[in-house]
């Protein structure tokens, strides 16, 4: 059985890279002000982690890792039990 070539790898990595590309730059939007807008959390990095897993480039699967719904997530959860942080019924 033949292998498939790189560009079948990269149409099936290809909504994910979509969703990928719109999480960072909603993510940027976000830094810089205004009202805050919510992205799609882990489905793009997900996504191209599923479909380098399945290709002969494993080790590109580590790209999942840079979508910011993973890092919104782990902040989601830990940064809650950091005593520095302010509740909104606090202030």
């Amino acid at each position: 059985m033949q292998a498939m070539s790189w560009w079948t790898y990269v149409l099936l990595a290809s909504p994910g890279i979509f969703i990928f590309m719109m999480n960072w730059s909603i993510f940027i939007h976000n830094m810089r002000g205004g009202k805050f807008v919510s992205g799609i959390p882990l489905i793009g990095g997900l996504w191209i982690a599923v479909a380098c897993l399945i290709s002969p480039w494993k080790w590109l699967a580590l790209i999942g890792f840079a979508d910011t719904g993973v890092w919104m997530l782990i902040a989601a959860l830990f940064l809650e039990f950091f005593p520095w942080r302010k509740k909104d019924s606090e202030e």
